[in-house]
């Protein structure tokens, strides 16, 4: 009799997960889309997904979880599927004329359909555990986990050879090959370009050098987590994610100050990872403070927002790190001390031009622009302010929501009276966000939509997501004024990508790389790209850790979301590099939820 009554309870549970599902996945689907404009197979896929993730959240039991936890659960999971819901809002044309009651129980849909899909994820991850097997990991696994990574960079680098270069990385080449240095883009960098060129003068130089230190960085990761014992499968998925997400081999081969950021941030936070797992134990080998200081440098030297970010990293981990930490602060102090001889006397001797500050204030050039474009409160003292910096016909001539390039560099736009009008700039942005609120948080939500949003059309990008040798030649590209390109004597020759053998690429490859690369940019893989969709990943994976009692290890994070917190305040433009962090460190914190609770020191 018990056993019918189970029978018959299965089956319920199966029917009602069923339409439950059905609804929730085609909800879903039509948030985004009508079924006019997609395959026939969409709907069947989403009913389907939608009766799995509502089977699985709501009946599966993987794993002994308290009611505490279950509720804590619930709770997270709700409220990121209401964000996501958000996020994920597009135009939605198809949904303008329908019923205020129709739209929405498709919104209800849709926070279901995540709800069931955080849910079943959190389950699975609290079930996991880490490997039973024993033993030592050879540390020549490092090199077997570089090969594949390592392997497919040199497709990507034999289809764009000799690398892909932008504006940025042509005057950068350009520098390395002058005795005037910038700092707008990271002088370091261009010190290590110019090195390079010194062994082979061509940009390939550089670009082996980075994709070389990117697999080897990735080997170095995984290595690590196989140490952890995070199970086979597991750790296979995430290598597959890095060695096959097109962005990643991608950017292994392009010129820029972000790939490497991108790679030292993960090495850092991966050792910051052990070092909290060993209870500072991992601190008493020599070479590993060398790694540790390499990783740290590489942070603070590849990209400005690195070293606030460092600074506040220490002040933040002091309250939680203390005891059997010191080797690590005297990493830190080291890389501090290195951090100002190298900006200090050493920019001094080479006279190193300075990095324009302005170039920080992207969000008070929106909002002003924004509050003038749309005719917003403005008393004429403050009008006096906003037409000093640049007319007033510009700034709404010019503004565009996601795109601050169009107001910072018009050749009326006075960055000089900025710098020696500071009080009266800052003072005039703030009154004026106060005396129009709805109109600059518009603005700053336009600016920042990169950060939190899954839906972005191509037009409110700035640049593409996947880049190319756009150019074949580029002009000389200072960043300077050109007061100052004359004052101090400045001159750089035109970039010719056929003067290092850009005849050598092979144009089937890369044909067929932009044509993958065309199939993730649009449709429904196109989240894949979004920095936003990892952001939310590592927030559950981070979640997961926490229930499983491993709320130390998540202070590894502190880094990447000061990071974030920098870019958040200052993005200078819609651009997916800046979040390019996002798609790294999402593997090494999936890996973190599938580990059990570390027991720690209270004093540690």
């Amino acid at each position: 009799m018990e056993q019918v009554m189970f029978g018959h309870q299965k089956t319920m549970h199966a029917v009602l997960s069923f339409v439950i599902g059905i609804l929730a996945g085609l909800g879903f689907l039509l948030f985004s889309y009508s079924f006019k404009s997609v395959p026939g197979w969409y709907p069947v896929f989403f009913a389907l997904a939608g009766s799995f993730l509502a089977y699985g959240a709501i009946f599966w039991n993987i794993g002994w979880m308290k009611r505490p936890l279950k509720w804590a659960s619930f709770l997270f999971s709700l409220v990121l599927s209401v964000i996501v819901t958000f996020a994920l809002k597009g135009p939605q044309q198809h949904l303008a004329h329908q019923p205020f009651l129709i739209n929405c129980l498709i919104y209800l849909a849709t926070v279901l359909f995540l709800l069931f899909a955080m849910l079943l994820a959190i389950k699975i991850l609290y079930a996991l555990t880490e490997s039973r097997a024993e033993g030592d990991v050879p540390r020549r696994h490092i090199l077997y986990f570089s090969i594949l990574p390592l392997l497919i960079s040199l497709l990507y680098f034999w289809a764009f050879y000799p690398g892909i270069l932008m504006a940025d990385s042509v005057n950068q080449w350009q520098q390395a090959h002058s005795t005037f240095y910038n700092d707008w883009h990271p002088a370091v960098m261009t010190w290590l370009i110019k090195f390079t060129a010194h062994i082979w003068d061509t940009p390939a130089s550089y670009v082996i050098f980075q994709f070389i230190l990117t697999a080897l960085i990735t080997g170095y990761v995984f290595y690590v987590f196989e140490k952890l014992r995070v199970k086979k499968p597991v750790l296979w998925l995430g290598y597959a994610f890095f060695c096959f997400l097109p962005l990643i081999p991608l950017y292994s081969v392009v010129i820029w100050k972000d790939t490497l950021f991108s790679y030292f941030l993960l090495a850092f936070t991966v050792m910051l990872i052990q070092i909290i797992d060993s209870n500072g134990k991992w601190l008493r080998s020599f070479p590993h403070l060398l790694f540790l200081y390499f990783s740290v440098c590489g942070v603070i030297f590849y990209r400005h927002n690195g070293w606030p970010v460092l600074l506040a990293t220490i002040v933040i981990f002091l309250f939680f790190l203390r005891k059997r930490y010191w080797y690590m602060y005297g990493v830190f102090a080291l890389a501090v001390i290195t951090f100002l001889v190298v900006t200090g006397p050493v920019y001094k001797h080479y006279k190193v031009f300075p990095a324009d500050e302005t170039e920080s204030y992207s969000i008070p050039y929106q909002q002003i622009g924004r509050i003038v474009k749309e005719n917003g409160h403005i008393t004429p003292a403050q009008r006096a302010v906003i037409n000093q910096v640049m007319p007033i016909p510009d700034w709404k001539k010019y503004y565009h929501p996601t795109d601050v390039d169009m107001i910072k560099f018009r050749p009326h736009f006075d960055r000089a009276y900025i710098k020696s009008h500071k009080k009266a700039f800052f003072s005039t942005w703030f009154a004026l966000c106060r005396q129009n609120p709805k109109l600059a948080l518009e603005a700053f939500y336009d600016q920042e939509k990169l950060s939190w949003k899954l839906y972005i059309p191509d037009e409110d990008l700035r640049r593409p997501i996947f880049r190319n040798k756009d150019f074949e030649k580029y002009r000389p590209v200072y960043f300077m004024t050109q007061k100052n390109v004359q004052k101090y004597h400045v001159h750089y020759k035109w970039f010719y990508y056929k003067d290092y053998g850009s005849d050598l690429a092979n144009k089937t490859l890369s044909s067929w790389i932009t044509q993958i690369n065309q199939r993730f940019s649009h449709g429904i893989l196109r989240v894949l790209l979004m920095p936003a969709f990892y952001l939310y990943l590592i927030l559950l994976f981070l979640f997961t850790a926490i229930l499983k009692g491993n709320w130390r290890l998540v202070i590894a994070a502190v880094p990447m979301f000061l990071n974030l917190g920098s870019m958040f305040a200052a993005i200078p433009a819609q651009d997916i590099r800046y979040f390019f962090p996002n798609f790294l460190l999402a593997v090494p914190f999936f890996f973190l939820a599938t580990l059990t609770s570390r027991k720690r020191d209270s004093h540690g």
